[in-house]
């Protein structure tokens, strides 16, 4: 057993769909539909989580609703010499974010409302025969986020908002594991491991302001980071009926049993700034610049049981940002018509990319469509997240940080539907 050495080891990072690293941002059905240019004008209840000092500009009391279909869709094409050309698709999925606000005016200057996201999260699938399969086969993150929040005016035009952050999250990770008889030698694989569990209750923080006129619209928002502690993680081990290796099935069965895994992950602060202005009576525009302080996420910790299976995985991400355009024609006082464009700078350094997250810089384009009647509202819309093709080989070098090298493209489809209702 001294002499095996044991490639394992679980991060809770997933790839997603939506928003750079690990993030999501497509929680209203309008907003989404102008590429979530929303913190400088309150539509609807979900200002809540775009700008929850625009709960001080709405009227009555409001619910606004819904989810997002995400459709991921990825491919990896190993480096020679290691591997040839043969292409491994990811496993067809569907992830469903939700986006569900409660809102009620208490006074003329006073809005609260609450206001349930998940901000973080999503997942990616491999196939049986995926080379990287050590690495990643199946991971699943979903963050939730549950926020009572406030909006004040301050005068007619100028308010302020903001709240507490109520998060949790849940994970499951599956890889194969392998024994190598040293390092370099041709490895084992001996069975699976599967991690599940959910983190403890962390608390964070939002602020915001918001300034509207007729005409002109300004808003920013600060989102505070937090660290969920996963502390009863369980890893289940499942090893292979068929190993022909006495020694290895021996140290496989052994080595690999049931237990424990402790470790946390940090969700990033972001703050988004943007300015809208209504450049003809029906059709307006705004534009939103946001800056995530990824660097907050540099290594994994990863500490079971058997101490001999502790791990720390170098991450090293770097602060990101993202340029968001957003557009409305309001047809008539019933139909309304929306598109935006967003470029979505990756913060994560080619040595990071993997099954894990192949994550990339993005080029988003939304379009969508609202139709009120009464006091009810329906938005719908679409948006296509084209992700660069990434390479984790550069200048002829290798740089993953498991020594797994390829090119990796991807691309998602995501379909969004709201309903709102004033009472």
């Amino acid at each position: 057993m001294k002499k095996l050495i044991v490639v394992f080891g679980l991060c809770l990072m997933v790839s997603n769909a939506s928003g750079s690293g690990f993030s999501i941002y497509e929680f209203g059905g309008r907003a989404s539909a102008m590429a979530g240019a929303a913190v400088a004008r309150p539509w609807d209840a979900s200002t809540i989580f775009y700008n929850p000092a625009g709960l001080a500009f709405l009227r009555g009391t409001q619910f606004y609703g819904g989810t997002t279909l995400i459709f991921p869709a990825g491919k990896f094409i190993g480096a020679a010499p290691l591997f040839d050309a043969t292409v491994y698709k990811s496993k067809s999925a569907i992830y469903t974010p939700i986006g569900l606000y409660f809102s009620h005016k208490l006074s003329d200057r006073l809005g609260v409302g609450l206001g349930v996201t998940n901000p973080f999260g999503l997942g990616v699938k491999w196939y049986d025969d995926f080379p990287g399969r050590g690495i990643s086969k199946d991971a699943q993150l979903q963050s939730f986020y549950i926020s009572p929040v406030i909006g004040y005016k301050i005068s007619d035009r100028f308010s302020i908002g903001g709240g507490p952050d109520i998060v949790f999250s849940s994970v499951k990770l599956v890889r194969h594991v392998y024994l190598f008889e040293s390092e370099g030698s041709p490895g084992y694989e001996v069975g699976v491991a599967s991690l599940e569990g959910n983190s403890k209750l962390t608390l964070g923080f939002s602020a915001a302001a918001m300034y509207r006129s007729d005409r002109f619209g300004f808003g920013v928002l600060y989102r505070h980071s937090v660290t969920n502690e996963y502390n009863q993680g369980e890893v289940t081990f499942s090893i292979f009926d068929d190993l022909t290796v006495p020694n290895i099935a021996a140290v496989a069965r052994k080595l690999l049993v049931n237990q424990n895994v402790r470790t946390a992950i940090t969700f990033p602060n972001f703050l988004s700034v943007g300015a809208y202005y209504r450049l003809l009576e029906r059709f307006g525009i705004e534009v939103d610049y946001l800056w995530f302080n990824w660097s907050v996420f540099d290594a994994i910790e990863l500490e079971f049981d058997d101490a001999r299976l502790n791990q720390t995985v170098p991450e090293d991400y770097r602060d990101s940002w993202q340029l968001r355009v957003g557009a409305h024609y309001e047809v008539n006082d019933r139909l309304s018509l929306r598109a935006g464009y967003i470029y979505d700078r990756t913060p994560q350094p080619v040595e990071s990319v993997s099954p894990l997250l192949p994550d990339a810089t993005r080029h988003d384009f939304s379009f969508g469509v609202g139709y009120r009647f009464d006091k009810y509202q329906i938005d719908l819309g679409y948006m296509l997240v084209a992700f660069d093709e990434r390479s984790t080989v550069v200048d002829g070098e290798g740089k993953n940080h498991y020594r797994f090298d390829g090119t990796y493209t991807s691309r998602a489809d995501l379909v969004f539907a709201s309903f709102g209702i004033q009472f």
